[in-house]
């Protein structure tokens, strides 16, 4: 893709996304999700390292049910409390208190060793974003109003990713900004990096990935995605700073 193509591209992502898994199931939609999803946050894990930290109990415990749901070692019910209070921790993150609004003994265990910053709370809104719709779904209690119509897996998670890539990547590849020009508007020069151009390639591969995997292939390709990343690990430390 070159320029304009590229900016096109990436302002249709979800459209285009949700096109081309029309046909699919959730399962096949929390299979595209979860590959990109590992990818970053195996990059995460790479630039938090290098500060002898790791990613939050809580981010990890949710990748590891949404695995497990996709190979139906569990089913919604099972973890639609987990799923309300991850919820309840993430407002409490964004725009509440912890103190206030996170729930005490779920927070103690799962966030009390690492409280999330930008980066990682995207995952863990991503990963929130992926719980929910399978207990709406089967008719489980959310606590959330503004959940209860999140019926089916889609794109979102992907697609805010890609975005903060994108703006990361001005940094990450050194490109200034031009005078008055706020992050997030069209840069086409950045569109051309390697750095970028590699991070949309992976995406494109793991969504057709997703569509063409058998649940056979389900648990090769969770053990092969623990070794991907989503950039290069020279970039992982400062991606956490960006």
């Amino acid at each position: 893709m070159e320029g304009a193509q590229t900016g096109e591209w990436l302002l249709n992502f979800m459209a285009a996304a949700n096109r081309a898994f029309a046909d699919s199931d959730d399962r096949v939609r929390l299979l595209a999700n979860l590959l990109v999803l590992e990818r970053f946050i195996n990059t995460l894990s790479q630039g938090l390292a290098e500060s002898n930290r790791a990613v939050s109990r809580g981010l990890q415990h949710a990748r590891g049910l949404l695995w497990d749901y996709l190979m139906g070692r569990t089913v919604p019910a099972d973890f639609r409390d987990f799923a309300n209070d991850y919820y309840a921790c993430l407002y409490a993150f964004n725009v509440g208190s912890v103190e206030q609004d996170a729930p005490k003994d779920f927070y103690s265990q799962y966030f009390s060793d690492s409280s999330p910053e930008a980066c990682e709370l995207l995952a863990v809104e991503w990963s929130s974003c992926l719980l929910i719709p399978p207990v709406v779904a089967a008719g489980g209690h959310i606590d959330f109003e503004e959940c209860e119509d999140w019926k089916q897996i889609d794109f979102y998670g992907v697609d805010i990713m890609l975005n903060l890539l994108k703006d990361a990547c001005v940094e990450l590849t050194g490109i200034s900004r031009a005078a008055g020009r706020n992050i997030g508007q069209e840069q086409p020069e950045v569109h051309r990096t390697p750095l970028f151009r590699e991070i949309v390639r992976k995406i494109q591969k793991d969504l057709r990935t997703a569509l063409s995997a058998s649940p056979v292939e389900y648990a090769s390709l969770q053990k092969e995605y623990e070794q991907h990343t989503i950039i290069p690990r020279e970039y992982a430390g400062a991606l956490l700073e960006y």
